[in-house]
């Protein structure tokens, strides 16, 4: 009887927990795929919107005129950074408008956008960057309806934090993420990177991802293209025309299924358990020194103890692995101090980011206001540097910050911060400073744009670049938000004053350097 209540008990607990578990799971499965596919409908539907609102706020007299329509265009651009990549106004024929050359005109977002509809295009990799980019393209309308250009821009996948987000968008260790495009029979993102931008398998290899291809939009079992059994759920990308799978492993999703036949197995075998118990006394008595080792790491895990490698006691199976446990300890603190300099530091310049500069304005702010001192907080941007970005490439452009950045270093204190905001833009945050500070931090500015303005050497050739520079003093009593929301609206004030002029938050004037300062 008892042979025969453990074998009943075994098959049927085995298919209830199957079915059920499948279920749960997919329905797990499905709640992902509809979240993640909300998401990108959403980011693309954004993006599409911007492009529609802009064709439509577009002078249709700019359209035969190419420097403004540039500077429309870039303008465009700076205050909503949408299309990092750029924005591009062309006729039918490919010719872009703004007398930039021409671009290609076999992309579906071309034709699309041709048609009269916004359209999306085939989303690729940019050779030099790797980002997976897609292009997206609009008509632009004339008064009587008719389709006159295109307006196109193309979205950074990667750098608008889509595809990180995908990353993490699983459940269990070894479920993921597919964005697929039909149309282009191309994954396009996949928490498994090595298949993002990869073609889709071939009809017949894996069952449910035909039927998803032909529209069918709910979950199933199949078996993917690795010959792996997955419980797999799928929802539309209505905007794009896409579907997004959430897809788990049968093995992972039915684990419990094994976990419960070994306790049955355990509970109705006492004759196992008696051996167990021997065969668990030995061990412990032969594991002594790596249970001492797990209780040590398990310690250190919660932070009762600092990282320190843990003693080998003999050279056996157990010896080898501390000391492995040992090395991979003493990567983990290097590691640690790495990303906690990356984190907190630009890669390209070693300069404070944005994050460290947050943290150090704060700081500075509540000492100014404990004692009674001004801090000054200056903005600066770069003119001309896309300029040299376009005529000596990227590479040079990088020297260049870099260079930038060591200047700017030569400038300040020690207690003084420099920081990069990105792209060719850079902070200084000065504190201390005795009231009224406005005259130091116009000195400051001062010794920036003179440092700035000598010519730099790159690939043989000396290249001038300026600077505008936006200033925000405080006394501790603004956020951090305020003083930076300041000093940025200067500077951009002071690119209007032209090359290489500042502008103190709350004043309308721009001020150069020429042969000596100036009011313009």
């Amino acid at each position: 009887m008892a042979l025969v209540g453990t074998a009943l008990s075994y098959f049927q607990l085995t298919r209830f927990l199957r079915s059920d578990l499948t279920q749960s799971v997919a329905t797990q499965q499905t709640a992902l795929a509809d979240y993640v596919a909300r998401d990108v409908d959403n980011y693309l539907g954004e993006r599409l919107l911007f492009l529609d609102r802009l064709a439509a706020t577009l002078p249709r007299g700019l359209l035969s005129q190419p420097e403004p329509l540039r500077a429309w265009l870039e303008e465009r651009s700076s205050l909503s950074p949408v299309f990092p990549l750029g924005l591009q106004v062309t006729d039918a024929a490919g010719n872009r408008l703004d007398g930039q050359g021409r671009v290609p005109v076999d992309g579906s977002e071309f034709a699309g956008a041709l048609a009269g509809r916004s359209s999306l295009g085939r989303p690729q990799a940019v050779p030099v960057s790797g980002h997976s980019v897609l292009p997206m393209a609009v008509p632009v309308r004339s008064g009587d309806g008719q389709v006159m250009a295109v307006l196109a821009g193309t979205a950074d996948l990667d750098a608008d934090g889509l595809l990180e987000h995908l990353q993490r968008g699983r459940v269990g260790h070894a479920g993921g993420i597919l964005v697929v495009s039909p149309r282009d029979r191309l994954f396009v993102a996949s928490t498994d990177t090595s298949m993002s931008l990869t073609s889709t398998p071939p009809v017949g290899v894996n069952l449910l991802h035909d039927r998803a291809m032909e529209g069918y939009r709910g979950s199933g079992t199949t078996r993917n293209a690795k010959g792996i059994d997955e419980i797999s759920a799928i929802a539309s990308v209505p905007i794009a025309g896409w579907f997004v799978v959430a897809r788990l492993p049968v093995a992972e999703a039915l684990a419990p299924v094994g976990r419960m036949q070994r306790f049955i197995l355990q509970q109705r075998a006492p004759a196992v358990l008696v051996v167990l118990a021997v065969i668990g006394l030995v061990l412990v008595w032969l594991l002594r020194p790596l249970l001492r080792a797990a209780d040590q790491a398990d310690r250190m895990t919660r932070g009762e103890l600092a990282l320190t490698p843990l003693r080998v006691v003999r050279n056996d199976e157990i010896g080898h692995l501390t000391q492995a446990f040992n090395r991979l300890l003493a990567k983990l603190v290097d590691n640690q101090a790495a990303l906690a300099r990356m984190a907190h530091h630009d890669s390209l310049t070693g300069l404070p980011n944005r994050k460290l500069l947050d943290d150090r304005l704060q700081q500075t702010l509540v000492r100014a206001k404990r004692n009674v001192s001004q801090v000054a907080l200056l903005y600066l941007d770069l003119d001309g540097f896309k300029n040299l970005n376009d005529t000596l490439g990227h590479e040079a452009g990088d020297q260049a910050l870099q260079e930038i950045a060591r200047r700017l270093l030569g400038l300040v204190r020690e207690t003084d911060t420099v920081a990069r905001m990105g792209g060719d833009e850079f902070v200084l945050l000065a504190a201390d400073f005795e009231d009224p500070a406005q005259g130091a931090a116009l000195t400051l500015a001062q010794r920036c744009i003179e440092a700035i303005a000598v010519p730099l050497q790159l690939r043989d050739s000396r290249i001038s670049i300026g600077v505008s520079i936006g200033i925000a003093l405080g006394s501790g009593d603004e956020t951090p938000q305020a003083l930076l929301g300041a000093a940025d609206k200067a500077m951009y004030q002071a690119k209007q004053g032209g090359r290489g002029s500042y502008v103190v938050a709350g004043e309308r004037s721009a001020r150069r350097l020429m042969s000596g300062w100036q009011t313009l």
